[in-house]
This record gives C-alpha cells, sequence and structure tokens, in this order.
C-alpha cells in the first residue's frame, strides 16, 4: 500500500513537471492598423519588413517573434519571403524569428487592402548586456525603401523592446509631408496594439508545481502520521 502511494506521489510530480517544461513564456498582442490610403498607391506594391536585433550581440537565441493570422482586409500576400538570420516561415502560414544572429531580417510583398492586421507573440527574456533584443516593424515601397513615418529615426510604425517585465513599444504614424519613391504621400495612423493574455515564464510554473509538489508531500505524510497512530491506539 505504502508503495503504491509513493507510486502517486511519483506520478504527480512528473506530470507537473512535464507540464512545466512544456510551457513557455510570452505575451500576445493583435496588431491593427488602418492601410486604406496604401490601395492602388503607384509605390505598390509594398513589402512587410520585420526586423530582430539581438541586444547581446553574442547571438544567444533568448527570444522569439511570432507573427501570425494576417488578414489585409481585402489585400492579400505575394509570396516569395525573403529570410535572414534566426527568421522563418512566411506570411500565409506565420513567421518566427529567434535573435540567434546580431541582426535577422523578413520581407514579404503584398498587395494593399483597407485593414492590415495580425497577431504578435513575444517572449519576455532580459539579456545579460542590460540591451534589450528589439524587434521592429517597417513597410517598404516597391523600390525597397520604407515607408516615411513620425518616428524618430527610421522610418519606422511600430518597435518593441523585450523585457522579463514585458515589451516596452513605441508606435508611430506616416508622415504625410513626405513622400514615398512614387506618388503622393501617405497618411497612416500609428497602429493599434492590444494586449490578448500573457503565459507565464517557466520559472513561474516551476515555482508553482514545487508548491504543488511539497502539498502532496504533506498530504502523503500526514496520512502516514494519522495511519500510524491509529494502529499504536488500537494496539
Amino acid at each position: 500500500m505504502r508503495s503504491l502511494k509513493i507510486s502517486k506521489l511519483g506520478a504527480w510530480v512528473y506530470i507537473l513537471s512535464a507540464l512545466c517544461r512544456a510551457a513557455s513564456g510570452g505575451v500576445i498582442y493583435n496588431v491593427t492598423f488602418d492601410t486604406t490610403p496604401l490601395v492602388d498607391h503607384p509605390a505598390g506594391p509594398f513589402y512587410l519588413d520585420l526586423a530582430f536585433t539581438d541586444g547581446s550581440g553574442v547571438n544567444d537565441a533568448n527570444n522569439t517573434v511570432t507573427l501570425s493570422t494576417f488578414n489585409f482586409g481585402g489585400g492579400s500576400a505575394l509570396g516569395g519571403p525573403f529570410v535572414f538570420g534566426g527568421a522563418s516561415g512566411a506570411i500565409e502560414t506565420g513567421v518566427t524569428i529567434t535573435d540567434n544572429t546580431f541582426l535577422s531580417l523578413f520581407e514579404e510583398p503584398f498587395v494593399a487592402g483597407f485593414q492590415l492586421s495580425f497577431t504578435l507573440d513575444l517572449t519576455s527574456n532580459d539579456d545579460a548586456s542590460g540591451i534589450p533584443d528589439r524587434f521592429t516593424f517597417f513597410v517598404l515601397d516597391s523600390s525597397g525603401v520604407p515607408l516615411p513615418t513620425l518616428a524618430p529615426s527610421g522610418d519606422y510604425f511600430f518597435g518593441a523592446d523585450l523585457h522579463s517585465t514585458g515589451p516596452i513599444f513605441d508606435a508611430y504614424g506616416g508622415d504625410s509631408s513626405r513622400a514615398p519613391s512614387v506618388g503622393s504621400p501617405v497618411s497612416i495612423s500609428a497602429p493599434t496594439i492590444t494586449l490578448v493574455n500573457s503565459v507565464p515564464e517557466p520559472s513561474t510554473l516551476w515555482l508553482l508545481a514545487g508548491g504543488l509538489a511539497t502539498l502532496v508531500v504533506l498530504k502523503y505524510r500526514f496520512a502516514s502520521l494519522v495511519s500510524r497512530l491509529s494502529w499504536q491506539r488500537e494496539r
């Protein structure tokens, strides 16, 4: 009987440990912005350009960015993605970028619709250097030049610095005072970035599992003690 209880205890601890190992930390957002000004614009077709830089500079691969469920609001992806470094995938199936090189890039052309939306999943690990990993989102025109934005430098629509406390975003609209390579200026509002949910980091789940395992151990020991006391009284 005792060996059966120990086996049950071991099974509980194993299951909890397996669940913790399977979990991965991350924060999920919905990103949406109005691309109506890009519809039939002569500077198209446009390109999504995604850049991910490793803050540590040692290619530690401790963070991952995933973009999925793209919706172009009447537009579509054109296929033929270009990937560099830790980037892989395609707009049609989802894009994953890991900071296993100092700079990772993803580009793919698209036909603009009235709205662009997608899901953005970011892990949240600090870099030992103190400089955070950074994800940056650009839209390029057909000449490969970023559409002008109000960003202080680089003409990007939004960026995210990854921290253990959560990402820090900065987002900007289009700069209507500057034109793309072809055609008139494009006035696009800054993207809307909305939190969907967050997944606990594995370390947090390990603490939870440890606490539950301790409770199981205490329960077994308490039951065993009660059983011994009852047996002694009966004698």
